[in-house]
């Protein structure tokens, strides 16, 4: 099992709040899941990495990774996290 950590940072109003995301790959079917109440556009962010990653050179495994972003209870929004998301 292979654990990756970064952050990122989600806006609420004028308050930044550090995020936490980690990522898991496991056994399974491929796949690419997103947990802790991410929005619409941030379920995107799984289409805009793999083609960032195609396109640098270095694809993505094909294993199911398993994304976790702390705390859950606050809201993402935007593509703020695809950085962090591709980092992990």
């Amino acid at each position: 099992m292979s654990l990756g950590r970064a952050a990122g940072v989600s806006l609420v109003g004028l308050n930044g709040h550090i995020i936490d995301v980690e990522a898991d790959l496991g056994g399974g079917l491929p796949a690419f899941v997103l947990l802790g109440l991410p929005d619409a556009s941030l379920i995107e962010a799984r289409d805009r990495i793999r083609s960032a990653a195609r396109n640098s050179g270095v694809p993505l495994c094909p294993r199911r990774i398993t994304v976790n972003l702390t705390p859950a209870s606050l809201p993402k929004r935007g593509s703020s996290f695809d950085l962090a998301l591709h980092i992990v």
